[in-house]
């Protein structure tokens, strides 16, 4: 199972948030043998790091943390979104996915993120069988962001 590790601080040096978060990865190489990688947000001293076990997309688009296509969310994902598929193709049919890069489910949800942000809805309803919520649209897209 792949290892996620990470810290909110003080505004700091970008090098400074990256050797941190990397030897945070470092003790985690057992967990993610196959890639390692970090994010950094200096200005605000944030730091994610990962350590990847490849199981779903063994390509490097499958590499974490993943940044969404809008830039605008980023994440680091531990398990398995069981229903990307459906996911995918549903964001698809609704001209609302990204041209993907590879065949995470990371990427799915992230791109489900992204449409989400970009239609109303309320968290309330969030789990809704419409997507993101919203009351007319019909589709399952919200059940992927019961998990953020």
């Amino acid at each position: 199972m792949c290892g996620i590790t990470g810290f909110v601080s003080a505004p700091a040096a970008a090098d400074e948030l990256t050797r941190a978060v990397r030897g945070m990865c470092g003790a985690l190489v057992h967990r993610g043998p196959d890639d390692a990688g970090e994010w950094i947000d200096a200005a605000h001293g944030v730091a994610i790091g990962f350590r990847r076990l490849a199981i779903i997309d063994l390509s490097p688009a499958g590499h974490q943390p993943m940044i969404s296509a809008s830039g605008r969310f980023v994440a680091t994902l531990n398990g398995e979104i069981y229903n990307f598929e459906e996911l995918r193709r549903e964001l698809r049919a609704r001209g609302l996915a990204p041209e993907f890069r590879g065949h995470s489910d990371t990427e799915v949800m992230l791109a489900a993120f992204d449409a989400c942000a970009s239609t109303p809805w309320r968290a309330s309803t969030a789990c809704s069988p419409s997507p993101c919520g919203t009351p007319s649209s019909g589709g399952s897209i919200s059940r992927a962001t019961a998990w953020a």
